[in-house]
């Protein structure tokens, strides 16, 4: 077995020179990115623009989906100017495009060969079959090394997934055998996939012991799963193998608590991959100010909008609007996946890539109060975390809203949890959110179906 120092040297000075010589420039690439995140955001925009004026203009005369849309609300592609002039075109949801597949959502004039198939993970009720463009897959590598090097970890290091496995195992595609293979030789890729739902301490114990044997390892998943074993490993109060250099957080509104833990038991950064399986890559948290994450856009225009469409104000929150600029064979145009998130000021590190605040979950979750209120995770999570101070008492939480006004709290209390600070909870969010509220204590709580845990679901069909 190689082991990772010799991959730290092999690499960059033979394995990438050789890949350009045969037409992979996959460090060439990640390169160009590494330079581009520094250029201004107006340079950013007008580059945007450019590659957005011909992607309007195939989806218009070659996508039975966008050619309607255009012509419905009586525009040209030409009248599309600016990454403003975007509010005009209609919005396009999950659902329309879930039924016109693949027939009205495929682009007629381009090729089979470069389909790749994909299914969204059906976490909000909803799955969606979907093309990616295979010509984009060069980018989503190189953006991958950089971001690896924005959460400071490497490919060779060994990767452990903690998700569902039938949904999630990387982030490019599902590699072919060969692909992988190949991958594991020249590049040093390893990846173990421990699933959500079948994990246990002694597992993950075993695991560590054995890969840090290879080198550093880090962790990418689902934020509630990895959590929920750090609390499961603290309460053990024994020390790993070795510690993860970075938790690589996916798929899941990550609460402050949950960050807190994860820093606190692994003793490394928490990062988040803002990332669907539809429009992969969207955002990835600043090397330097993790608390905002930095918009893909080399690859991605993403708005955050009002009710009305129009762009949020920073520090507003809104619908996450995202345009795939170079997926040609089914383009994602204006498209609403069901993330709403806060929007971003520039960020003071230097980069001009624009930037999200922080992501507030899915559409569906939120609380909605018979005074028309809505609360969203994040709010949620801001609430019991800052004001309340739940950290030292819940492992974690979930809300189920069971009627217009009245809402159940699931909380996994650790040993400190105590009735009085159960009430006070109670008290406290009886005052926010202006409706009953009942805190229940549970041994656990359970998954999706998607592998995933919603910190808000509903029960009540009017809400």
């Amino acid at each position: 077995m190689i082991h990772e120092p010799v991959y730290r040297r092999l690499v960059p000075w033979l394995v990438a020179p050789l890949g350009e010589r045969l037409g992979h420039p996959l460090w060439t690439t990640a390169r160009r990115l590494a330079e581009r995140q520094w250029d201004t955001p107006e340079t950013l925009q007008m580059r945007a623009v450019s590659r957005l004026q011909p992607l309007l203009e195939h989806a218009s005369r070659h996508v039975p989906h966008y050619r309607d849309v255009f012509a419905r609300a009586k525009l040209n592609a030409r009248d599309i100017k600016s990454v403003a002039d975007l509010a005009k075109v209609p919005i396009t949801t999950k659902v329309e495009l879930r039924a016109g597949f693949p027939t009205l959502t495929t682009a007629d004039n381009i090729p089979a060969s470069r389909r790749q198939r994909m299914m969204t993970s059906g976490s909000t009720g909803l799955p969606l079959e979907c093309y990616w463009d295979r010509s984009t897959l060069p980018l989503l590598a190189a953006t991958e090394l950089l971001w690896l090097e924005w959460a400071r970890t490497a490919i060779w290091h060994t990767r452990i997934v903690i998700a569902s496995p039938s949904h999630f195992y990387n982030s490019i595609a599902p590699a072919r055998p060969v692909r992988r293979l190949v991958s594991s030789i020249v590049l040093g890729k390893r990846s173990e996939s421990l699933p959500a739902d079948q994990l246990t301490t002694a597992r993950f114990r075993s695991l560590v012991e054995r890969v840090t044997r290879r080198g550093p390892y880090f962790l990418r998943g689902y934020p509630r799963a990895i959590a929920g074993l750090a609390a499961a490993l603290s309460e053990e109060d024994a020390a790993l193998a070795s510690d993860p250099r970075v938790v690589v957080t996916l798929a899941e509104t990550a609460t402050p608590a949950n960050v807190e833990t994860m820093q606190r038991v692994f003793r490394c950064r928490v990062v988040s991959w803002y990332s669907a399986w539809e429009l992969p890559q969207i955002a990835h948290s600043c090397p330097d100010n993790p608390e905002l994450l930095h918009i893909n856009a080399e690859r991605l225009i993403v708005r955050v909008v009002r009710p009305d469409g129009s762009d949020a104000a920073p520090g507003e929150t809104g619908r996450v609007v995202a345009t795939d600029l170079a997926n040609y064979v089914m383009p994602f145009i204006n498209y609403f996946a069901g993330d709403r998130a806060v929007a971003g000021a520039p960020c003071p590190c230097g980069r001009g890539l624009p930037t999200l605040a922080r992501l507030e979950g899915r559409d569906s979750e939120v609380i909605r109060t018979p005074r028309g209120r809505e609360v969203s995770a994040g709010a949620l999570g801001q609430l019991l975390t800052f004001v309340i101070g739940i950290i030292p008492y819940v492992w974690e939480y979930q809300a189920i809203q069971t009627a217009p006004d009245a809402v159940t709290l699931r909380i996994v209390p650790t040993r400190r949890f105590t009735s009085e600070f159960g009430a006070r909870i109670r008290h406290e969010l009886e005052s926010f959110l202006g409706v009953g509220v009942t805190v229940e204590p549970v041994d656990r709580i359970p998954l999706e179906p998607s592998g995933k845990r919603l910190i808000i679901k509903s029960s009540d069909p009017l809400t």
